[in-house]
């Protein structure tokens, strides 16, 4: 054991007792105890030094962890609360025991993860039914966590506790592919099972030589079968299942890790009903009693949700998978089902009252659905692309780090639209190249860190056809190849490669590290930064380690992290097996290219977030600007039904009542797949409660928009007030909102303020006796230096950044709306203004990753103020956009400098607004997803 493993332990142990007591634990505290074990290891071993610095900020980093609380919601009709009186006996829990230690013990996880990880699997278990009730019982539920957050050492948790309390059968489904099934299995040989189960099948035939994981840890032997393996192939097979002659429901609790596939399914329901299986006399179902289930669904959007459905009434079969998991549940009489994934909102589209006369209801969460804290650690979305604070819908605003790199220079090597047997266009672009070098820049740094014995690895992903995977790889191995050997012996008169890496120091990698350095929340998780000449003097042999692994459906080559206890570098190329639940151990660099617009593919894609300690400032994300672009839309998506979850669950909304309001609301199409809508006849939507804003913008259209705008202030009058340096209108009549968006020209990928629908919305609740009187704002910028005449009044423009490329004439922003027009009408001190901020103070409690130390809104939210409106009142913002940043993203181009009109409608909440329907079809699909049948799900 090294000196800096003993070192880091020790005093680890010293930060668990000063815990217990409940004494804090200070900084000058942590390096006293580093210099003191430090010096007592170094008198004993002198020849391996340690770096007392780096291990003191890696604690410190440890110690600060932040992790928010967890919110949730539930109905819990038919469910009898349990737990609270088996947790008095909680250390007889024997498997969580077991994989508490080894968390603690050979994970190294800070003591506040483990915590919170107790804590949340407590939550989840006490949800589910106790597994000694009698009769039959059903309970369904979904955790939605981040993408690589630790979703898997989540529900290992939740499962060593239902054992302890008596499940007998577990089941995982593991998603689709061989390669993730096969990394699953292996953590559940390495939380659980104790043996490595490639060798063996069986607990009671584990010796030495095979355990793993818990099973190497001091403690008796705990007696667990399984009949799948973490090979590629070892699924289940109903030959091993048969032949091992174990029963469901005995004296040991079985564990299966099984793919979502048909045939493995088929086989699975054939082993686990045939010897324990009844016909019901009172259905004629066949039933199977007395064998409490827990089904663990991962990647639970993918695959498990039913995409076949009948353009009328009659009945037909689900899809493939989704048929075989409902059945598998609808025959045993006692089950838990949890999904777990971190792009939930195809499982919340499920109907939840879709039922089949002989597999039974589908997946819907109806029985609670918990959203999972991510610690401050982790870095999501919101930190690689940013996220703009939105007071309106109650967001955060976070700052994205500068770790992505744009780049352009790939569409003549493989352009977007290409096809399996086409030809790679020459030789690799700089930008992939760079990236390649900066691989190993990274991996010399990392070296030098003391990272040398950790996994490294980069990702390209560029294409889903497996022919072509294999073309790129081909390139990139020679490429490899190439630097390696410049590296160890020389360039010559040519030193393009030190070029190369000189450029990459000063421009990116240096100003980056101690950007991110200086960034208290995120200093922990970067290392010291040496020299230039250190790093090249590192290269060659991060170069040599380097390996190069395809990893396709086709492919062999599988990515074995675990035969690499000392680590291993790699480069993995491939498509659709690197976007769902593969985890690549140290990810640093990706280059991706895949070109999809679905959500829930491009954030299962993301490969890149998760866990980067002491080296977060060497990622380095190369995409296009389009897919940045995108992906900041469905962040900010995300991010605002993640809003609408912490509101509705302060109020105890149920599953059921939040699946309905997502299910209507105009980011709910964002978040969810085209390829899964268009099975569906139609889409509702409702603005109840709501705010629709324009955030693209057409250049040809900016005239027509100045005539309506124009027309608005004449119809409008002089009998206005000043509001910054813009006005405010009130008791407006309707028919003059109503006009204004009749002939305001949109974008058709305006999703959520299509004039047409917003119209119709107002002119229906206008007929129920709402929305009579409107405010109109045209806002204006205090001291703005771009003024525009419109209607012979001079108004004061407004600013908002480009998002968009050069590649498109769009012109697009991230919000339009100022967060404090949607105030307004109201008063700050009145009761409506207390209840609101109230209201938003309480949802901002449940929000489960707040910064530490973050102090509680001081105004209400857009989204509380909109609940606490009379139905009678409208709110119409009209901004008036300045050209400047639209132009300079196309300098050089003959462009006119008019000013383009955005707009915001802000709606009360109202009870008896009823959703409107639209026609899903592929006029609609491609209008607001830009997709088409050529796209890739």
């Amino acid at each position: 054991m090294s000196n800096t493993i003993l070192v880091r332990g020790s005093v680890m142990l010293k930060i668990d007792q000063y815990a217990k007591q409940n004494k804090p634990v200070t900084p000058e505290q942590i390096r006293s105890w580093v210099d003191n074990f430090a010096d007592v290891v170094e008198g004993m071993d002198p020849g391996d030094m340690v770096d007392r610095e780096q291990i003191a900020k890696e604690i410190e980093g440890d110690v600060n962890v932040h992790i928010g609380t967890w919110n949730s919601m539930s109905d819990d009709s038919d469910h009898i609360p349990w737990l609270h009186a088996r947790l008095e006996d909680k250390e007889a829990w024997k498997f969580w025991d077991r994989y508490k230690r080894f968390m603690r013990d050979e994970l190294k996880l800070p003591p506040k993860s483990i915590t919170r990880l107790d804590e949340v699997t407590d939550e989840i278990l006490g949800r589910l039914e106790d597994p000694k009730r009698e009769g039959g019982w059903d309970r369904r539920g979904l955790v939605a966590g981040q993408v690589q957050s630790g979703k898997t050492g989540n529900y290992t948790g939740l499962i060593t506790k239902a054992i302890d309390n008596g499940y007998k059968l577990i089941v995982v489904l593991a998603g689709v592919h061989n390669s993730l099934r096969s990394q699953t299995q292996a953590r559940i040989d390495e939380g659980i099972l104790g043996f490595d189960t490639r060798a063996i099948r069986q607990a009671q035939q584990a010796d030495g030589a095979n355990r793993i994981g818990v099973g190497k840890l001091a403690g008796e032997w705990l007696h667990v079968s399984s009949f799948t393996s973490s090979s590629e192939s070892g699924d289940f097979r109903l030959n091993v299942a048969q032949a091992m002659g174990v029963v469901p429901g005995g004296s040991d609790p079985i564990i299966l890790v099984v793919k979502k596939n048909k045939s493995i399914l088929d086989n699975l329901y054939k082993w686990s009903t045939h010897l324990k299986g009844t016909t019901d006399p009172e259905t004629g179902k066949f039933r199977v009693k007395n064998v409490p289930v827990l089904v663990i669904d991962d990647e639970a959007d993918h695959a498990s949700v039913n995409t076949k459905f009948a353009k009328d009434d009659s009945e037909i079969d689900p899809s493939e998978i989704n048929r075989l998991i409902r059945k598998f549940l609808d025959t045993f009489e006692q089950t838990a089902y949890v999904a777990y994934t971190a792009t939930p909102f195809a499982n919340i589209f499920i109907d939840p009252d879709a039922d089949h006369s002989t597999v039974g209801e589908d997946l819907f969460p109806r029985s609670f659905i918990i959203n999972l804290p991510a610690p401050s650690t982790y870095i999501g979305p919101e930190r690689v692309f940013g996220l703009d604070a939105d007071n309106a819908n109650a967001v955060e605003g976070v700052e994205a780090l500068d770790i992505v790199r744009e780049t352009s220079d790939y569409e003549e090597w493989l352009p977007d639209k290409h096809k399996a047997l086409d030809q790679l266009g020459g030789e690799l672009p700089s930008s992939l190249e760079d990236a390649i070098v900066f691989f190993l820049m990274a991996g010399a740094v990392r070296r030098l860190r003391g990272q040398a014995h950790k996994h490294h690895s980069m990702l390209i992903h560029v294409t889903r056809f497996t022919v072509m995977q294999r073309r790129v790889a081909d390139q990139v191995a020679e490429y490899l190849a190439n630097v390696t050997d410049r590296l160890e012996f020389g360039e010559g008169s040519s030193p393009l490669l030190a070029a190369q890496i000189d450029r990459l120091w000063h421009e990116d990698l240096l100003p980056t590290s101690l950007d991110i350095s200086r960034r208290e929340d995120l200093a922990s998780q970067v290392g010291d930064i040496p020299t230039l000449d250190e790093v090249k003097a590192e290269m060659a042999e991060a170069g040599r380690q380097t390996r190069l692994h395809v990893v396709n459906g086709t492919s062999a080559d599988a990515l074995e992290y675990v035969d690499h206890p000392d680590g291993i570098s790699v480069i993995a190329i491939g498509g659709d097996k690197l976007s769902r639940g593969l985890t690549l151990e140290g990810l640093c660099v990706s280059y991706y290219l895949r070109a999809s617009r679905m959500y829930d593919t491009l954030m299962q894609m993301g490969r890149w977030f998760g866990y980067r300690p002491g080296y977060l400032d060497l990622c380095r994300l190369y995409t296009t600007s389009a897919l940045v672009n995108w992906y900041e839309k469905i962040t900010a998506a995300s991010a605002e039904l993640q809003a609408e979850f912490e509101a509705m669950s302060a109020v105890g909304s149920t599953p059921q009542q939040f699946g309905l309001r997502v299910r209507q609301l105009p980011d709910g199409l964002l978040v969810t797949s085209p390829q899964k809508l268009k099975h569906a006849a139609t889409y509702s939507i409702s603005f109840s409660g709501g705010i629709s804003e324009t955030v693209t913008f057409l250049p040809d259209q900016r005239e027509a928009n100045l005539k309506t705008l124009a027309e608005l202030m004449v119809s409008l009058g002089d009998d206005h007030s000043p509001v910054g340096d813009g006005r405010v209108w009130r008791n407006v009549d309707a028919d003059t909102v109503i006009r204004f968006l009749s002939e305001y020209k949109a974008d058709k990928a305006a999703l959520k303020s299509r004039p047409e629908p917003l119209v119709k919305y107002i002119k229906t609740r206008r007929a129920e006796g709402e929305l009579g009187s409107w405010t109109v704002v045209i806002a204006g910028r205090q001291n703005g230096l771009e003024h525009w005449d419109v209607a012979g009044d001079t108004l004061s423009l407004i600013e908002r950044s480009n998002q968009a490329g050069k590649e498109t004439a769009r012109y697009t922003v991230r919000r339009v709306v100022s967060p404090a027009h949607e105030l307004v009408d109201f008063t700050a001190g009145s009761p409506g203004w207390d209840r609101a901020l109230a209201e938003t103070v309480a949802a901002w409690e449940l929000r489960p990753n707040k910064k530490a130390g973050a102090k509680p809104p001081s105004l209400p939210s857009g989204r509380a103020e909109r609940f606490r409106r009379s139905v009678n009142d409208g709110l119409l913002l009209v901004y008036p956009l300045s050209a400047t940043s639209w132009l300079k993203t196309h300098e050089g181009e003959c462009l006119s400098g008019e000013p383009f009109v955005g707009f915001a409608v802000s709606f009360p909440h109202s009870v008896g607004a009823k959703p409107l329907e639209y026609k899903v079809n592929p006029v609609f699909l491609k209008n607001v997803f830009g997709w088409d049948d050529d796209d890739d799900a």
